[in-house]
């Protein structure tokens, strides 16, 4: 299998760092350069990944739907919302949100004891990320996330009303997380229509290997990738690419949500998604980036688990659980 040459192509770092010893009127000049040369990288990315997951386009991007994880549930002390990733089936066995979302949750269960709690998955296309290989079926991934946006928020909105004590944990994968990254902006500054107090009410954000991470983003982070300006999400290096109607924010957490140290981003080092200028940087590097990024959070779950204990840790902080409460059963 021949992989594109990605000639030119050096760290996205120094294609966005403005070269200030250039005069100004040719800085317009350069810039446009520069994105083209970030298209030209961007491209090959998605050729290269399209090449290795070497799966139709269709394959997995309308799963059918999982009604056992999305039926309504009861108001819990606690509801886990888990929203899987892309191409990925709403296996019931995974509670409907894909693997890495399964085992926090998991983990996040096990730390709560005595509090009654619930996991359902977000109903929505997850459509394969190699529909963006191609200009004729690249919008379908975009509609994905706007798809899965508005379903989250539906759910938040819909249970926050019925359920006005009920609290709630949202994680995400990959597009999951960009779903779930993007409904939290577009859910702060649009508060007044889901109550004063939902943004309070969510004990945790869990965005593994989220494609809209930005450089030094509030909250906490867990994995193995290094923080500051040149670690970022594929969002943020190639916004062209972002989206629809719902695109990644450049504000960092703090900006919109009251609460940014109940934001845990986890990502390991070279993710092709999450940490994309280390993954660019050579074909080498972008083949290795995209085991990390399908892989590496299920064979070494360590970060995943301890986010999800930190966030546990929250809701016990908040409440003290019913001394005869029964703990509630994995669903």
């Amino acid at each position: 299998m021949r992989f594109p040459r990605l000639t030119g192509l050096p760290f996205l770092a120094s294609m966005f760092r403005a070269d200030r010893s250039i005069a100004p009127e040719l800085r317009a000049s350069v810039a446009r350069r520069r994105r083209r040369r970030v298209a030209a990288g961007v491209g090959a990315s998605l050729a290269l990944y399209s090449a290795v997951v070497a799966m139709p386009a269709d394959a997995a991007t309308r799963p059918a739907p999982a009604p056992a994880m999305t039926t309504v549930i009861p108001c819990q002390d606690v509801m886990f919302i888990g929203v899987r990733g892309s191409g990925e089936t709403p296996d019931a066995s995974l509670y409907g949100m894909g693997p890495e979302s399964a085992l926090a949750w998991q983990q996040y269960r096990m730390e709560i004891p005595g509090h009654s709690a619930a996991a359902m998955s977000i109903d929505y296309p997850s459509t394969s990320v190699t529909t963006l290989a191609s200009p004729y079926s690249s919008d379908e991934f975009f509609r994905s996330i706007d798809t899965g946006v508005m379903k989250l928020e539906a759910v938040m909105a819909e249970r926050s009303v019925n359920c006005p004590n009920e609290h709630y944990v949202i994680s995400g994968k990959s597009q999951g997380s960009i779903i779930t990254h993007r409904a939290m902006a577009d859910m702060a500054a649009h508060r007044s229509a889901y109550g004063t107090g939902l943004m309070d009410r969510i004990d945790g954000v869990l965005a593994i290997a989220d494609p809209d991470r930005l450089p030094d983003d509030s909250g906490h982070l867990y994995g193995s990738t290094a923080t500051g300006a040149d670690h970022y999400g594929i969002s943020y290096a190639a916004p062209f690419i972002a989206g629809n109607r719902y695109r990644p924010t450049t504000a960092n957490v703090d900006t919109f949500w009251a609460h940014p140290d109940r934001w845990h981003t986890i990502c390991n080092a070279g993710d092709s998604v999450c940490d994309f200028t280390v993954s660019s940087s050579s074909p080498s590097n972008m083949l290795r980036g995209f085991d990390i990024h399908m892989n590496s959070y299920v064979t070494d779950p360590t970060g995943v688990r301890t986010a999800a204990a930190d966030v546990a840790a929250q809701t016990r902080s908040r409440t003290t659980a019913p001394e005869q409460a029964p703990q509630a059963p994995l669903v």
